[in-house]
């Protein structure tokens, strides 16, 4: 990993690349003023946000650490992001199992509407964790999002149920969610968004962070204002959140935050859609493991 070619990416866009099944832009969420501190919503639940490609393996420390955090009876594992489904489900449930947690439920639906079946919402009422796994955030939202399901996650959060995911799992806790657009982060409009599931306010999520450049996509969400903040955790690595907005790196690599707050000039909002765009003063920090920050103020706690 090179962090200092990973920065200068940023004022170095990669020559234009020709697109293939680009999904279109689904809900889009209206455009936010920065400022320096968010309005932070507590709920009692604690979110684990994975970066992806995590150690399942060795010393698995961060999906450790998500079963030291959840203190789970049992444990939902929704697959519904991945192609392979089910499979995937069970490889994770074999690993919470072996860690500890007494029981484990694979709900895996596929088609909206299906997360609604009596067999699905029995599993997640009886679930007291519940952990997304990675693949495609778009098809998990929209699987997800307005259903019973849904709602049964959302209120088991919110009176203290954690809730953990890993890649396109950790992307879909963003309100405002990207997709695409790795090659063409600086480019306008090449970075997609929808609505996500929202547990984390005003931030989006990005993971695979560093390993795949991928600070250009967070710099276009912030030059479209369309969120203030923006968070990528980088692979083997989690970002903990508990209900005050407190949070905790965990894990073998970084996490950046960056934020708009400081933002002095950009020229996104009068380019044309794929036009490169210029864009002075966003913040970035870099976390590496056992640091902590302070969600609602943005800052690092020392």
């Amino acid at each position: 990993m090179n962090i200092l070619r990973t920065l200068f990416s940023l004022f170095t866009p990669p020559e234009h690349k020709a697109e293939s099944g680009k999904k279109s832009n689904h809900l889009v969420p209206q455009r936010r003023k920065a400022t320096s501190s968010m309005e932070w919503t507590s709920t009692k639940g604690k979110l684990v946000i994975i970066g992806g490609n995590e150690d399942k393996i060795k010393a698995k420390a961060v999906l450790q650490y998500v079963t030291a955090t959840a203190s789970a009876q049992c444990i939902a594992i929704i697959p519904t992001a991945s192609t392979y489904g089910k499979e995937l489900g069970n490889e994770y449930a074999e690993i919470f199992l072996a860690m500890g947690i007494p029981k484990a439920h694979v709900i895996a639906p596929r088609y909206v509407g299906e997360a609604d079946t009596p067999e699905y919402l029995a599993m997640l009422q009886e679930a007291d964790a519940f952990f997304f796994t990675g693949g495609d955030q778009v098809r998990l939202v929209e699987v997800f999002k307005g259903s019973q399901a849904f709602q049964i996650i959302a209120a088991k959060h919110a009176a203290g149920a954690l809730v953990a995911g890993t890649s396109a799992g950790a992307a879909a806790v963003s309100d405002t969610m990207l997709f695409d657009g790795d090659d063409q982060g600086l480019r306008k409009d090449a970075v997609n968004i929808t609505e996500g599931f929202g547990f984390l306010p005003f931030v989006t999520v990005d993971t695979h962070f560093l390993q795949r450049n991928r600070i250009p996509r967070l710099a276009q969400i912030l030059a479209r204002e369309v969120n203030r903040y923006a968070i990528g955790v980088d692979e083997d690595t989690a970002l903990s959140v508990d209900s005050s907005g407190n949070a905790l790196v965990i894990g073998s690599e970084f996490v950046t935050f960056m934020a708009a707050s400081g933002i002095t000039s950009s020229n996104y909002q009068h380019l044309q859609r794929k036009d490169r765009f210029s864009i002075h003063g966003v913040s970035l920090s870099f976390l590496a493991a056992g640091a902590r920050f302070h969600l609602p103020s943005w800052t690092m706690v020392e």
